[in-house]
């Protein structure tokens, strides 16, 4: 065999293992987490215990008031023995009484504008022209109301492969396939590429996303969405990194302190405070109260968020 084809060879026996490898991170991923196989069904093919009713039409539409509402406490709502969040009567009433579609989609759009500029997050990202934003908004609403917001857009997205890192060609249409096509992002590194989220990464997306729901507004229209948020948020990221839910509330005060802000932009928007820490050193910047809670997020609000 010549070494012209020999090297062909090994490139198409390359590409073949990493893209065993993207497929088998996906199913993985999907596999260990109740939330992300439901996801990966559209609703009318979901068993009938994972259904919701929606029979009355959800007016999160057309919700654009600017009230400010009184905090109560909300709890998450779980099945499959606390693995699965499920939709709860009340977690849709804030949908459909306090907070809008337009109101998610304006915090999920300020929390892309900042990602695409940090530069951790942005190596994850493979194109700022996918439609992102809208996507988390109806996926949040999806998640706290069981309507369809999420399914129908899915149903639309195209159905040709995305183009990642060494070529690799892979289908986005969920959660799980989403993330997978993140840790192969051809915006990494080569050392990087195929390495699932870490706990430092995790940490710089919630400061992020958290920021950005303080600063649309949304925080102080209604302390009981943001509570409950935090809190969801928390369960959800667990299934990235186990770790990562005892830091939310701290990622939450982060953009309290406008200093902490300033310094951020000032660094090249590198969060040093948090990268490359080891968990022990991470658990130090924590109080204790939170550092060692084995309760939260489950059965207790976020302090301050009254």
């Amino acid at each position: 065999m010549s070494k012209i084809n020999a090297s062909h060879v090994r490139k198409e026996t390359t590409m073949i293992e990493k893209m065993t490898s993207i497929q088998r991170d996906e199913t993985t991923l999907r596999s260990s987490d109740g939330d992300l196989m439901a996801e990966s069904c559209f609703q009318n093919d979901q068993p009938t215990s994972a259904r919701v009713d929606n029979n009355d039409s959800l007016s999160h539409s057309e919700n654009t008031n600017t009230k400010v509402y009184p905090f109560r406490f909300i709890p998450l709502t779980m099945a499959e023995g606390g693995r699965t969040h499920i939709v709860s009567q009340a977690s849709k009433q804030l949908l459909e009484q306090e907070v809008s579609l337009q109101d998610l989609q304006a915090m999920t759009t300020l929390f892309y504008e900042n990602a695409f500029q940090d530069k951790i997050l942005d190596k994850f990202i493979r194109s700022h022209d996918d439609p992102h934003a809208s996507r988390f908004a109806k996926w949040i609403v999806t998640k706290l109301t069981g309507s369809s917001d999420w399914d129908d857009d899915r149903q639309t997205r195209s159905k040709e492969p995305v183009t990642l890192a060494d070529g690799i060609r892979h289908i986005v249409h969920d959660r799980s396939s989403a993330h997978a096509a993140a840790w192969y992002s051809p915006k990494r590194p080569d050392h990087e590429i195929g390495r699932h989220f870490a706990l430092d990464e995790c940490r710089v997306w919630m400061r992020l996303h958290f920021w950005a729901l303080r600063d649309t507004g949304l925080m102080a229209k209604s302390p009981s969405f943001a509570d409950y948020y935090v809190r969801f948020i928390a369960h959800f990221v667990r299934v990235y990194e186990s770790t990562a839910p005892t830091f939310a509330r701290d990622s939450l005060r982060w953009s309290e302190d406008p200093a902490n802000i300033e310094k951020y932009i000032a660094n090249g928007r590198v969060m040093e405070d948090v990268i490359g820490l080891t968990l022990p050193e991470a658990l130090m910047q924590l109080p204790p109260n939170e550092a060692y809670d084995k309760e939260w997020p489950y059965t207790k609000k976020v302090a301050g968020s009254e």
